[in-house]
């Protein structure tokens, strides 16, 4: 354990073990709520520029359907792996060509988080994903896809970014609402999955 520890702070060797040691931070902080699992992830909905070679690395290693540290947790972790088996290589332990053999190890790691990823992907997208673009909803406009009255549930779109979101809803007090109708989202029960909403 020792040598494994001495290993992981020799030279260039500091760099993924603090990255590593960050991650670990972060983590713990969600644990114990002090953060969302979503802090700094980033929102692709409706991006405009889905051709470039930026989306496209994002594309690459699943970013687009999964949370931003959810992935870059993978990287780390294996990015660190990686180098901390390169004290059995013929090199010098921490050294120049140690850091250079960083940039290859770097791109594998990427390629294994790739790989182990992509059965998570619909996971992902049909939960999380999903689940945080709709809990925007919340403060929006609706335009009404049925009549709503006599505390009956309706359906309503939301116009995001990209495609209008589908939403169940329900007059918060009792007032009628006719198809086609504007109306204001005001709150959500997260049990039955339906949101409330007012006139404006």
């Amino acid at each position: 354990m020792s040598e494994l520890f001495e290993n992981a702070v020799t030279g260039v060797n500091i760099i993924p073990t603090v990255l590593l040691g960050l991650i670990i931070i972060y983590w713990i902080t969600v644990i114990l709520g002090a953060l969302d699992i979503d802090f700094l992830d980033i929102d692709l909905d409706g991006a405009e520029n889905t051709t470039g070679p930026f989306y496209a690395v994002l594309a690459f290693l699943n970013i687009v359907e999964l949370p931003l540290m959810f992935v870059l947790s993978m990287i780390i972790l294996i990015f660190w792996i990686i180098a901390m088996l390169m004290y059995y290589l013929p090199v010098p332990v921490g050294g120049v060509e140690n850091a250079i053999l960083f940039i290859p190890a770097l791109i594998l790691s990427m390629v294994v988080t790739k790989i182990i990823t992509q059965p998570m992907k619909n996971l992902f997208s049909n939960s999380f994903v999903r689940d945080n673009r709709i809990n925007q909803v919340v403060g929006q406009s609706c335009t009404l896809m049925c009549n709503v009255e006599n505390g009956r549930l309706g359906q309503a779109k939301v116009k995001g970014d990209g495609a209008s979101i589908v939403i169940n809803v329900k007059s918060e007090n009792g007032e009628a609402f006719q198809k086609n109708e504007i109306a204001c989202v005001i709150s959500k029960d997260l049990e039955k999955n339906i949101y409330y909403i007012n006139k404006y």
